[in-house]
């Protein structure tokens, strides 16, 4: 299906859940629009080199990206998803793990695993991350980036029942994992600290946030944060705390090394006097697609060639996707079905006998108010930051005769 502007809104996250009744029912649907048909076979992208590895880096962050070309379904696979942090993986035991929820509430309580799974409310979620740093950079080539259906209860319903003081401004989350940090004002000493990003209490009570314990129907690996981690969807991923042990309620800013001096951007603001640029943290994701393969096969005397990706992101949902090959117009790609108001959409492009030789691929997403994905030089214009990249990415690729 074909979606345009004149095309009926993109379903609710409500919408979808009345007509899935579980959403882990997904996880058996072949997704034709990406899996490989028969005879079919990958054209080379010849922007991959011996520098993109899955396993990018050992530690300081560990890093483990996704190989796009090879994906053949709507969900990545628990063992595929990709990871990103900057501290070492704890061991957490899940018999003794307690969640702790402190601070300014007025009923301080703990839940053990079991105590969180076997909640009425439980519920799953679709939901795409993306980390923050994910980039066409060659050791990246968009790997930090997966989606998946999440099992967990709501944030705000636990928040809820810990009675949320009047006074509290923001909710702080916590791993099990520490960082270390020197401070000159105490002698230089090195203290460690728990890992931990915080939210404002009305982003937290979002009723879509959610206390995961399962991906795809499967107990978290250790890597994307076992036994517990936060998902908030529709932010990036640095904000989706893993090992999460202790929900803390505060009254002024966390300011925690790495929300603070690591994830900001400078974001140009209008004024009546002209451009200022601010400097202020990543939080919500950007809209953003990319040509993620490209295939072809035979159709009698013809080469059928099929463009590829996923659309993601944003706070207005993706309306349609467009695709150009070398210099050419733009045309609409097919969207497959939507599956979730915060999971990426797959969309494909079909075009016949390239010539041989060296071609040029780009995507661009549009959302409902016809906001378009920017070009590089647009993105610069207004987010000076080698993070929240969603600038189209153009693609080579080397047809064979």
């Amino acid at each position: 299906m074909t979606h345009d502007a004149s095309s009926s809104a993109p379903p609710t996250r409500r919408d979808f859940l009345r007509s899935t009744p579980a959403a882990l029912a997904l996880l058996g649907v072949p997704e034709a629009l990406w899996a490989l048909q028969s005879g079919e076979e990958l054209v080379r992208l010849t922007d991959y080199t011996d520098d993109f590895k899955i396993e990018a880096q050992a530690s300081n962050p560990f890093v483990r990206c996704v190989d796009h070309r090879n994906l053949t379904s709507w969900v990545t696979a628990n063992d595929d998803f990709y990871a990103f942090h900057q501290t070492v993986t704890p061991t957490v035991d899940p018999a003794t793990f307690r969640l702790r929820i402190s601070g300014l509430v007025d009923r301080p309580r703990e839940f053990t695993l079991d105590e969180l799974m076997g909640r009425k409310d439980r519920r799953d979620e679709a939901v795409t991350l993306e980390c923050s740093g994910n980039s066409n950079r060659p050791t990246r080539m968009a790997g930090l980036l997966s989606n998946g259906v999440w099992t967990g209860v709501p944030l705000a319903t636990v928040l809820k029942e810990s009675g949320v003081k009047a006074e509290a401004r923001e909710v702080v989350f916590l791993g099990a994992d520490l960082e270390k940090e020197k401070k000159w004002q105490a002698g230089n000493r090195e203290f460690e600290a728990p890992h931990g990003r915080s939210v404002y209490v009305q982003d937290a009570m979002h009723p879509d946030a959610l206390l995961a314990f399962h991906l795809n129907g499967k107990p978290l690996p250790a890597k994307n944060g076992f036994p517990l981690r936060l998902i908030l969807p529709g932010w990036y991923g640095m904000t989706q705390i893993k090992w999460l042990s202790r929900i803390h309620l505060i009254d002024r800013r966390y300011e925690g090394q790495h929300q603070v001096r690591n994830y900001l951007s400078l974001r140009a603001h209008e004024t009546p006097e002209g451009i200022i640029w601010l400097d202020q943290s990543i939080s919500r994701t950007n809209m953003k697609s990319m040509v993620a393969r490209v295939t072809r096969r035979r159709s009698g005397s013809d080469w059928e060639y099929r463009i590829s990706g996923p659309a993601w992101g944003g706070q207005v949902p993706i309306q349609s996707v467009e695709v150009r090959v070398d210099d050419g117009p733009w045309q609409k790609a097919t969207i497959g079905e939507r599956r979730g108001a915060y999971a990426w959409m797959l969309w494909s492009f079909a075009v016949k006998n390239l010539t041989p030789g060296t071609h040029r691929v780009v995507s661009r997403a549009i959302d409902a108010n016809g906001t378009v994905q920017p070009t590089e030089q647009e993105r610069r214009a207004r987010l000076a930051s080698g993070r929240e990249d969603n600038a189209q990415w153009t693609r080579e690729i080397d047809v064979t005769a």
